[in-house]
């Protein structure tokens, strides 16, 4: 079933409104979600972006129009600036490096280490997740579950810069980024 924004935003405004970390907020998302006809997940993505960012954060969840050049020559030296200084400085040389992707409206920060097995190799692992709306000039910050999906962050405080990201990032008081 295809929705619309207009009742996307109606049930993550409602969904939002759920204390979800209780047993009847968890019940009540369960329901909404039974009663709509949606997985349980999509509703809680939903009101996540929404927790997030309002209309914003929702909108930001399908939004895939290219960023302008200069904001993202901008948004890729400052996270490459932040990953830089998380660097330890203890390991050697090659141990860990950092690196920055960006498509389209996003940027995604990983890590890399040599593979244990073969140092010639590397792993790597995504971090975060930034995303640009031009509609409104905003950054939103997703985190990668373990399902392997981005997954809108719900900050300590508001985040609409990369600056606001980044902070949000660092502190990590979740560990969603940094384990």
């Amino acid at each position: 079933m295809v929705r619309s924004l207009k009742e996307i935003l109606r049930l993550a405004r409602q969904a939002a409104e759920f204390a979800q970390d209780e047993d009847e907020g968890y019940d009540r998302m369960r329901f909404l979600a039974l009663e709509e006809g949606m997985k349980r997940e999509t509703l809680e993505y939903y009101s996540n972006a929404y927790q997030a960012a309002g209309e914003s954060g929702v909108r930001a969840l399908s939004y895939k129009k290219q960023m302008p050049e200069n904001i993202r020559a901008e948004a890729v030296k400052a996270v490459n600036e932040f990953l830089l200084n998380r660097l330890p400085k203890n390991l050697p040389a090659g141990a860990i490096w950092f690196q920055s992707v960006a498509r389209e409206n996003h940027i995604v920060a990983l890590e890399k280490r040599p593979l244990f097995s073969d140092p010639k190799q590397s792993s790597s692992i995504e971090i975060f997740q930034i995303r640009y709306t031009d509609y409104d000039q905003r950054w939103h910050l997703y985190w990668k579950r373990l399902s392997g999906k981005w997954w809108p962050y719900i900050g300590k405080k508001e985040v609409k810069s990369v600056e606001d990201c980044l902070r949000e990032a660092a502190q990590d008081d979740s560990g969603c980024f940094w384990g």
